[in-house]
């Protein structure tokens, strides 16, 4: 208990988001036994890794580097083990202390709050995140100060609260409740995508955590086309991924995973856009695709979130069919006129054949071979900016997209049933 009492003393200093010249959590060991600290911008660089230590780079060959003890190790580590042991309320509380431990701040907070909006009386959690006990019940600090949970929730209406995690941050006006389980389910989606394309696409690390804004209806939300759907407004224009609360009690906000899929892909892969268009973006159809992969993929109770099987492929299969939809239609729509400007048929059937095609690629038993050459692709259209190109795409693959078209079509009709 004293060594969790002193890694308490010593995170209260990190509740905010770390500066980057302070975050050292990384630690990586040599084989000659120096110790180097900082973050690791490519965690699967195979030659060379590189360090950041505030405005400093250092680095180090792979061949030198011993052990490792990455943030994103232990990221992982809690959110499978929260998972895991859901419905265990003694597994959750040692979550908490776990996070401390291991110096993720984010987390730390994220669950102390998802212990006292589960059980008020949990005397430890607000302990922690600093609330005092008044005669009426624990009082909590908002923009200097304090109110009981109930009046908070009325003034986080006119002034919002950022939660933060470590990959992810949100602004949240409103509902504490439903906003720290979204949270928490992106956190697991930051997991989920490093996991299943780290590696493959050789992702960089979110260092600083990504901007999340869910409004309170679609009404209020600053809609890019027809209709509200939410989208990301990359760096330099925005860095911020945007989406609303839809309905009386919503689990979660709409198109949740699809649309931090977006901030993943140009934190950990693609960087900046053109500075003259906020409506530029590198790969229409492959963005699109790859973060409706992740959308259909995420599943489980809010705040406990895991990646799965696809789901409702059928439905979807049957919508990218539609119309007798050619790949070569899908492979250079651009963003806004093709999946945001209208409300149409053919829209919808653009988001879903972006979608099918993406899984039909990712799928590991086609013949010829299409994931791991699709991946290389992924890299190269998005990280090293070829974009749709269809040369580039024909090179990768193989084969021209148009050999293509007749097998997808028929995954597509055998996928939805008919």
């Amino acid at each position: 208990m004293a060594r969790i009492a002193l890694a308490f003393v010593a995170l209260l200093g990190l509740l905010a988001p770390l500066p980057a010249q302070d975050d050292l959590r990384d630690r990586i060991t040599r084989r000659d036994g120096r110790e180097i600290t900082g973050r690791v911008v490519e965690p699967f660089a195979t030659g060379e890794l590189t360090i950041v230590q505030g405005g400093k780079r250092v680095r180090i060959a792979r061949a030198d580097v011993a052990q490792m003890d990455l943030v994103g190790d232990r990221i992982k580590a809690f959110c499978e083990r929260r998972v895991r042991q859901q419905d265990s309320p003694k597994a959750q509380a040692f979550l908490r202390d776990q996070a401390i431990a291991q110096s993720l701040p984010g987390l730390a907070r994220l669950q102390a709050l998802w212990q006292v909006l589960q059980d008020d009386s949990n005397e430890a959690a607000h302990t922690f995140l600093g609330h005092q006990k008044g005669a009426k019940g624990w009082l909590w600090e908002h923009d200097g100060k304090r109110y009981a949970k109930e009046q908070l929730e009325l003034v986080l209406a006119k002034q919002p609260m950022t939660l933060v995690g470590e990959r992810f941050q949100l602004r949240c006006a409103a509902d504490l409740k439903t906003n720290v389980a979204a949270l928490l389910d992106l956190e697991q989606l930051g997991v989920a995508w490093f996991d299943l394309f780290g590696k493959d696409l050789g992702l960089r690390e979110v260092l600083k955590p990504i901007a999340v804004v869910a409004w309170k209806n679609g009404d209020d939300f600053p809609k890019w086309g027809f209709r509200p759907v939410p989208y990301f407004v990359p760096a330099p224009h925005g860095d911020e991924v945007r989406t609303f609360y839809f309905g009386p009690n919503p689990t979660r906000p709409e198109r949740w995973f699809f649309v931090a899929t977006q901030g993943l892909l140009y934190h950990t892969l693609i960087g900046e856009v053109n500075r003259q268009n906020d409506r530029d973006r590198v790969c229409p159809w492959l963005e699109i695709g790859l973060g409706m992969w992740m959308e259909h993929a995420m599943q489980g109770p809010a705040g406990f979130a895991a990646p799965g099987p696809q789901r409702a492929q059928d439905v979807q299969a049957l919508q990218a069919s539609g119309r007798g939809y050619r790949l070569t239609h899908l492979l250079h729509l651009p963003m806004y006129g093709s999946f945001y400007l209208t409300d149409d048929t053919a829209t919808a059937i653009n988001w879903s054949a972006a979608l099918m095609f993406v899984s039909w690629l990712l799928q590991a038993d086609n013949l010829p071979k299409t994931r791991e050459p699709f991946l290389q692709f992924v890299r190269a259209a998005l990280r090293d900016r070829k974009g749709d190109s269809s040369s580039a795409f024909d090179q990768l693959l193989g084969r021209r997209i148009e050999e293509m078209d007749e097998p997808w079509r028929q995954w597509l009709a055998k996928t939805a049933g008919y």
